[in-house]
């Protein structure tokens, strides 16, 4: 039996798809993917280093680098990863991530030699062995993040701003969204600015995407400036692993001049009943935390509980 590492293809989507549901059937890993969403991202983002490692026929593990624009001094990287709880302590692991890694290093080298580069990703909580394979390359402990859960029971009513205009959001203005992102995340801890290519493709083009689902507060006083936004995902497979719809928060964000109003907590809640009515079940969102803006207690407040957690690792070089 001899193992294979090589990029994963779109003829491969099923078999990739079917890997990561005895994974997560095994431990939540905030990353899996249906046939179809395997083939979109091979297609959606350019520089994607997509790799499976083959035992025989049988794919048992995958590795996937997503490289994003250098912002500030720095040229990130997302890294996800894993291995089928079947083929656990065989050095499979230490493998592919080593593989991802020079992949990595390879595109940095090419693309940003003059930036620092930097590999996020994360581990769940109390799986000593990934903490200890990521240490053992290099990462180090950086943050933590919740999954979050709600039923959308006993939501809570929202009560939007009289001066404020509600709308659902428009594809059309989509740099002007993605400004005011940056805009409304600028100084959060590690934060690096979205690019236009990896907005496009996780917020505007793929199928998860849902516009009437998600909504921006404008301010008519200020030429309709974007003053508070909330954008809703519909994955394939709900990232709680419940049954049903799960309406995915994505993002929410409040501009710097809307802060302390409130704006946050009644536009969350008021996505939240908007996806209730258009047949959502449930949802769920991403959380620091230890996030700046409290987004802790927006989320509680509107009836989000802890799922688990994610420990964040950072490789830095």
């Amino acid at each position: 039996m001899t193992l294979q590492p090589r990029p994963v293809t779109p003829e491969d989507a099923d078999a990739v798809a079917a890997l990561m549901r005895r994974i997560v059937a095994d431990h939540p890993t905030g990353f899996e993917l249906a046939a179809s969403e395997v083939v979109e991202i091979l297609g959606d983002y350019p520089g994607i280093v997509f790799e499976g490692c083959w035992l025989d026929d049988e794919i048992i593990a995958f590795t996937t680098i997503l490289p994003r624009t250098s912002s500030e001094g720095v040229h990130p990287f997302l890294f996800f990863g894993d291995v089928d709880p079947a083929h656990l302590g065989r050095g499979i692991g230490t493998l592919m991530l080593g593989r991802a890694v020079a992949a990595a290093r390879e595109i940095h080298v090419r693309d940003a030699p003059e930036e620092s580069m930097r590999v996020n990703t994360r581990a769940l909580e109390g799986r000593a062995d990934q903490a200890d394979l990521l240490r053992s390359q290099g990462f180090t402990l950086d943050r933590h993040n919740f999954l979050m859960f709600s039923a959308l029971d006993e939501l809570p009513a929202p009560v939007l701003p009289d001066e404020l205009v509600l709308g659902t959001v428009d594809p059309a203005d989509a740099e002007e969204l993605r400004t005011a992102h940056n805009r409304a995340f600028a100084g959060y801890p590690g934060y690096t600015e979205t690019d236009l290519i990896n907005w496009a493709n996780f917020m505007v083009t793929p199928a998860h995407v849902r516009n009437d689902q998600s909504f921006v507060l404008r301010d008519p006083a200020r030429d309709n400036a974007v003053a508070a936004y909330v954008f809703a995902h519909e994955y394939a497979i709900a990232p709680s692993g419940e049954q049903g719809r799960e309406a995915y928060v994505a993002y929410v964000g409040t501009l710097p001049d809307y802060r302390g109003r409130g704006l946050a907590t009644n536009l969350l809640a008021h996505t939240l009943h908007a996806c209730k009515a258009a047949g959502f079940d449930t949802s769920s969102l991403d959380v620091d935390t230890a996030n700046p803006t409290g987004a802790l207690g927006i989320y509680e407040r509107a009836g989000y509980a802890v799922r688990y957690r994610q420990d964040s690792y950072a490789l830095v070089e």
